[in-house]
């Protein structure tokens, strides 16, 4: 279970294995280099951390979505040129 072990790692873990995190976890108030695991970072800032992870995905994957338009926009750009 992905959540699972996300929750049992350091903050700065997680940021290493997922950066796109990063600002999700400032806006969270979330020290990126706190040696506690995500799981006890959550709880310090009032939040479970399947719902901490849940968003940190679902930010991601807006991000995703969003991607490939500016990519297929730059190359229609490049035709028009």
């Amino acid at each position: 279970m992905r959540n699972g072990n996300l929750e049992n790692i350091t903050v700065e873990q997680v940021v290493q294995k997922l950066p796109e995190a990063r600002s999700f976890l400032r806006e969270a108030r979330i020290d990126r280099t706190s040696m506690l695991t995500l799981r006890e970072a959550a709880a310090a800032v009032s939040m479970e951390s399947d719902e901490l992870l849940a968003q940190i995905e679902d930010r991601l994957r807006r991000a995703a979505r969003r991607a490939p338009a500016h990519v297929e926009e730059a190359e229609g750009d490049l035709a028009l040129a």
